[in-house]
């Protein structure tokens, strides 16, 4: 500012603005913390038991030299696919997102993720350490069928997932 020129605002004025706009910044952030937490816990426990799963395996993730990612079934350490450097990319995706958010919380790679198939025909990869659920049917056909056919039986997920 130069001199003689008179200020818009007072500095009272801005430092009060922006501390109201922090304020609020923060409690809408609580707020939507807490209706999030609001919705899981409000769905009734008959609504959980009606929902039951029809087919499930439990995954491990390798990462391999140059790239390749093994899925491993957990139970038999039997190898169900093996994905290339760029390959499958939605797997990759989805899995990388998951093992990311297990290292930001110091989990490591001995729990393995659940691929549930639930009653209601959607297709889910759950991972226990972290309690994250991604709901894979939100993401199209194509991206169910690339997890489905790590279910335990494929062909089930053809006829009876939700999309």
């Amino acid at each position: 500012m130069r001199r003689g020129e008179k200020e818009i605002l007072p500095l009272w004025f801005r430092t009060a603005l922006i501390l109201v706009l922090l304020l609020s910044l923060y409690l809408a952030y609580q707020y939507r913390l807490d209706s999030h937490a609001n919705v899981q816990s409000s769905i009734s426990s008959n609504q959980q038991s009606e929902i039951a799963s029809v087919a499930s395996r439990k995954l491990k993730f390798v990462d391999l030299d140059g790239g390749s990612v093994s899925i491993i079934n957990a139970d038999n350490g039997e190898e169900l696919l093996l994905v290339n450097k760029g390959e499958d990319g939605f797997v990759r995706s989805v899995m990388r997102g998951l093992v990311r958010e297990r290292k930001a919380h110091d989990i490591g790679p001995d729990i393995a993720f659940e691929l549930v198939l639930w009653s209601d025909g959607l297709l889910s990869l759950v991972d226990p350490a972290t309690s994250r659920r991604v709901e894979l049917s939100a993401f199209g056909a194509d991206n169910v069928a690339a997890f489905g056919r790590l279910l335990p039986n494929p062909h089930i997920t053809s006829g009876s997932l939700w999309l």
